[in-house]
């Protein structure tokens, strides 16, 4: 029998794959709830929970460009893009934390998942 290993050239594992590429596909869901926010909140009724929805939308559309860039480090295997991904994957999961009662289902999603991301770029990606 012969066996075949898989050649890693940048390094990365499983777990660092998984979070890059939901670092990538947050980034790139907050960048156009970003961008929507900006663009209607003067449509939208004063109804809603955060008033200056506008406001929110430029958050989520710099985490979401930060999103984007660690996700991007994590594929290239730059040690920085790591922490860096840590870093806004906490921001959002402790920003979305406070949308549990807005968008419950939602909400819980993406905290899941940012817990996942900070799982796999700290413990997960060492194996």
């Amino acid at each position: 029998m012969s066996s075949s290993t898989y050649d890693r050239s940048n390094g990365l594992t499983g777990w660092s794959m998984f979070s890059a590429i939901w670092l990538v596909v947050a980034g790139a869901f907050n960048l156009v709830e970003g961008l929507t926010s900006i663009h209607q909140a003067n449509n939208i009724s004063s109804a809603f929970l955060f008033q200056n929805l506008k406001f929110w939308g430029w958050v989520l559309l710099i985490v979401a460009i930060v999103q984007l860039f660690a996700g991007f480090m994590v594929f290239s295997g730059n040690p920085s893009g790591y922490m860096l991904g840590v870093l806004v994957a906490s921001f959002a999961m402790f920003m979305w934390f406070f949308f549990l009662f807005t968008a419950p289902l939602g909400s819980m999603v993406a905290v899941i998942i940012n817990g996942l991301v900070i799982y796999g770029l700290t413990i997960g990606s060492e194996s």
